[in-house]
């Protein structure tokens, strides 16, 4: 009955197990026989025909790597019941885990009679405990890692609360300020961050604490335990609400080294490198930042731009290192004038600027400018030498010369050009009453250091004839300039320029390549075989390797360097004779020859030919002007021309513009020639025609194509004589200068138009607005606008324009009856 109600009992605990998805089993251990729950044979993964019954079926379940660990357990009998874990492959080849208590049942003598057990599948908890364990390791190992990182890293990690009180702080603290975390946790982080950037810090952490999301970041300066400054980058964010943070993180980064480099970078690009002062950039900069201020005040200042007198000739005649000491010493006492307040920057090589704020009066600047001027009347000691210097001084006004920075340093350059002009230690303030000419050197002052890499610059070439045959002998190559508003420019408008800042040296470099390339091209086209010539100058010759780089340039287009004349002036003998003797000898040793140009103008041009073994002379074109019309000068072309025959040198005479005077040359048997009566400079396509007839004919300058003529579309009154009128600027496209007037000639005038001549060249450009202040009947003047359509070149540095008036109707009435007027009393009619 016990052993019916044992097995009743076993039964109702067998369906609540398999209910929870437990599985039971029992094992005869006498017979060897026993069986399974149906919960047991779902987690075996058999079913029960699949099951024997027997004690070795049972073990079979088990995977073999755990059978024996299984056995000995259950040989063992140990008292009570115990669990155990094993393995099992159940027939689709799957591995699950097994949990398991067993109950043993003995007799009186302890042998086993039964087991029974209960088993479970254990296989996730199991991977979920695998997992943990691995999780553990990893989240272990990153700890580790996250501890290595914080202690090796450069970055300063710190958490603060919102009172600013340091919570933590890592270890790379010490290697920035010099103080340990255990010093600085605790503290206020407002304690090591510098007065005038506390206010700016708490800011961004009333920010993040304001609107948790955002991130903030910014720079700042700090000084460390031992008073030096350090720079920092930083980014707060706000982990208040993070359990495992509950604060404000900050990230520091030092970037000191950086915000040095930065320093330096911006010092070296603002700054001379010769005085230290500062340069053109700081200049802008500095005039941006006071017209910017000044715009909301009333106050004033004046820009004051000095330039050295004759510095060019130190650099030449002593050289450029004794040329930079002066500037240094130029740059002492000018910086001890104004003081430690004053602005005092290098513009260019012998320029400085400089600012002067806030005086009472214009009389108080005039006192100031006096004073600069008196600061060179004590001689500066260069080395072995005493220099007796001048400066000259250009100055324009803040705010009633002009608002704008970039302006007031042109009128002030403007200002410094007309001083210079006007004589030696002076100095001029901006006045808009400034002449067209100064106006036009400045601009082009301005442009020329970048007309190269703008490709501006133009080679052209004039004729070199036999006067005999008319057969071209040579050609001179003379640069042009292609202004963007100015139009062609002469090089006598801007050769003293280049010469005076050293730019002439890669304009020579840049011409002689040019002329190599044209002469290349030339040759390989089966062009008849003539002379080039170049002209150098006397600041070319101070080049240390200045004949080697000739040569070499001449090198590289694989040409026999006996195509080149060098044309000099008697200045190349001048201020270097020494150097000079030695470069001619060797240019001329690789079968380059040698002209002297301007021959007849300089003061000891014979003994120069006495002393120095020139190819060519050249009489200069002022001589061949007058040989019709001055004694002095017939006497001095014949004298010139004996003396090259006698001599057996070369001869060229320059200038020839008339059949007059090409008449006289051919009497006096001189050889060769050029001039507008055989051809104006010419572009390298326009000459190629002229080498492939090899002969340039003379031609009459009265029936050359007049552009005047052919683009006159109005009648015009040709005058009795010349009219003296003021010209003026009214209008230049993209520039605000405010130009004064000069004086201009006119020929002819309409209602329409006029023409007119000066020694200045204009662009021909509709946008250029010119005024005409023209003298009426009783002292009055008639003003008069318009725009120039042509212009040509009469003689050198003469030109001729024809202008477009640009008036209403009812101007045009007026106009005409005082042009009526004018004209009744130039020809005395009643």
């Amino acid at each position: 009955m016990l052993q019916k109600d044992m097995r009743k009992s076993y039964k109702d605990l067998v369906e609540a197990y398999d209910f929870a998805h437990i599985g039971s089993w029992e094992m005869d251990m006498l017979q060897k026989k026993g069986r399974l729950s149906s919960e047991a044979y779902r987690i075996y993964g058999i079913s029960p025909e699949e099951f024997d019954g027997t004690y070795e079926g049972f073990i079979s379940l088990i995977h073999p790597d755990d059978r024996s660990d299984v056995e000995d357990k259950i040989k063992g009998v140990p008292d009570g019941a115990y669990q155990m874990e094993y393995r099992i492959i159940r027939s689709d080849g799957s591995i699950r885990s097994i949990r398991q208590l067993i109950r043993p049942v003995c007799d009186r003598e302890s042998r086993l009679m039964y087991l029974y057990g209960m088993i479970q599948d254990n296989t996730r908890m199991k991977e979920f405990e695998n997992f943990l364990g691995e999780t553990e390791e990893t989240i272990d190992r990153i700890q580790k890692r996250f501890q290595v990182l914080v202690q090796q890293s450069s970055d300063v990690f710190e958490i603060i609360s919102p009172d600013f009180t340091i919570q933590y702080i890592s270890p790379a603290v010490e290697k920035i300020t010099g103080f340990t975390p255990e010093e600085r946790i605790g503290k206020n982080a407002l304690e090591f961050i510098e007065e005038e950037q506390k206010q700016r810090f708490s800011k961004m952490i009333d920010t993040v604490l304001a609107f948790p999301e955002e991130q903030m970041q910014g720079d700042l300066a700090i000084k460390d335990k031992n008073g030096k400054v350090s720079y920092l980058t930083y980014t707060v964010t706000n982990q208040l609400s993070e359990p495992s943070i509950q604060g404000i993180v900050i990230n520091w980064r030092d970037i000191t080294d950086r915000i040095e480099n930065q320093k330096e970078i911006e010092y070296i690009a603002t700054h001379d490198e010769l005085t230290k002062l500062p340069n053109q950039v700081s200049l802008k900069k500095k005039m941006s930042q006071l017209c910017e201020e000044y715009s909301h005040l009333d106050h004033n200042f004046a820009l004051i731009m000095l330039d050295i007198d004759g510095f060019r000739y130190v650099n030449d005649a002593l050289g450029y290192q004794l040329g930079d000491q002066l500037i240094v010493q130029v740059a002492s006492r000018l910086k001890e004038f104004l003081g430690e307040n004053g602005f005092l920057c290098r513009y260019t090589g012998d320029q400085f600027a400089m600012i002067i704020q806030d005086l009472n009066s214009s009389w108080e600047y005039e006192q100031t400018a006096k004073k600069i001027t008196e600061l060179f009347r004590n001689a500066y000691k260069v080395d072995l030498y005493e220099l007796d210097m001048t400066g000259s001084l250009g100055i324009s006004m803040y705010p009633y010369d002009e608002k704008d920075p970039d302006l007031l340093i042109n009128y002030a350059n403007i200002s410094l050009l007309r001083s210079k002009h006007e004589g030696k230690n002076r100095y001029k303030f901006y006045s808009s009453e400034i002449g067209i000419q100064i106006y036009k050197q400045v601009v082009l002052r301005n442009d020329l250091l970048k007309a190269i890499e703008r490709n501006q610059f133009q080679v052209y070439y004039q004729a070199q004839v036999k006067l005999e045959s008319s057969d071209i002998l040579a050609a001179e190559a003379l640069v042009r300039w292609e202004h963007p508003e100015w139009g062609m420019v002469s090089p006598n408008e801007f050769i003293s320029m280049a010469e005076e800042t050293g730019f002439i040296i890669n304009l020579g470099n840049w011409m002689l390549h040019e002329v190599c390339k044209n002469y290349k091209k030339w040759m390989e086209q089966g062009m008849a075989p003539i002379k080039i010539s170049v002209n150098y100058s006397s600041i070319q010759f101070f080049e240390r390797h200045f004949v080697e780089n000739i040569i070499g340039i001449i090198n590289q287009y694989e040409l026999n360097p006996h195509f080149l004349i060098m044309e000099i002036t008697e200045s190349v003998f001048m201020k270097n004779p020494e150097k000079a003797i030695v470069d001619i000898k060797r240019l001329q040793s690789t079968g380059i020859q040698v002209a002297l140009d301007d021959f007849g103008t300089g003061f000891s041009s014979l003994s120069y030919l006495n002393s120095f073994n020139i190819d060519i002379l050249k009489i200069d074109r002022s001589f061949i002007k007058n040989v019709m019309m001055d004694e002095a000068s017939t006497i001095i072309t014949r004298s010139v021309i004996d003396l090259a025959q006698e001599l057996r040198i070369k001869l060229v005479a320059e200038g020839i513009e008339n059949q007059e005077q090409l008449s006289y040359l051919k009497d006096l048997n001189c050889y060769s020639g050029q001039g507008y009566l055989y051809n104006k400079p010419m572009p390298p396509e326009e000459f190629e025609q002229l080498l492939v007839r090899e002969k340039c004919l003379p031609k009459q300058l009265l029936n050359e194509k007049k552009s005047g003529k052919e683009n006159r579309k109005y009648l015009r009154i040709k005058l009795p004589k010349l009219l003296e009128a003021d010209m003026s600027i009214l209008e230049k496209p993209e520039q605000k200068y405010k130009v004064g007037s000069v004086k201009v000639e006119v020929k002819n005038i309409s209602s329409e138009g006029l023409c007119f001549a000066a020694g200045i060249r204009l662009p021909v450009n509709n946008e250029l607005q010119l005024q005409f202040t023209i003298p009426t009947k009783e002292g009055k003047e008639a003003k008069i606008c318009g725009y120039p359509v042509w212009a040509q070149e009469t003689e050198k540095n003469w030109y001729e324009y024809g202008v477009e008036f640009d008036h209403n109707p009812a101007e045009k009435i007026d106009l005409t009856m005082e042009l009526y007027s004018l004209c009744k009393d130039m020809y005395s009619f009643n």
